[in-house]
């Protein structure tokens, strides 16, 4: 979870690159900048996105994947500078279990719904023979 200080360093990129190497558009990108998720520095009228903007990036993504909220991710990533890695892992491994648990219970719910589909479309066969 931490935002890069462990790692090999990496490059700065610009913005073109982020959006290719993260498969993002630069309509979100610059939506996570409103946010305050990303603040990349500049260079005149480039943007360049250091280690650390590119590991809250990574964390963005796959919060979404997660299906968290984008405020949500943005209070979590910004918990590193307050509480350190430990206290965004807690708070990050907190959140992915209450999407865990709402995936199970909407993968449930879903089961539920395909075997009544199933028993209709059986029912409809035998009627119809």
């Amino acid at each position: 979870m931490d935002q890069g200080c462990d790692r090999p360093a990496r490059p700065p990129l610009g913005f073109h690159d982020v959006c290719a190497r993260y498969g993002v558009t630069p309509r979100a990108l610059r939506y996570y900048e409103s946010l305050e998720i990303l603040s990349p520095w500049r260079m005149g009228p480039q943007r360049l996105y250091d280690a650390r903007q590119q590991v809250r990036l990574e964390l963005t993504l796959r919060g979404r994947r997660y299906r968290l909220k984008l405020e949500e991710i943005r209070q979590i990533i910004d918990l590193y500078d307050s509480e350190g890695a430990a206290g965004q892992a807690r708070r990050w491994c907190a959140a992915v279990r209450r999407q865990r648990d709402a995936l199970r219970a909407e993968r449930a719910e879903s089961r539920r719904v395909l075997e009544e589909m199933e028993a209709t479309l059986r029912a409809a066969r035998t009627a119809d023979a």
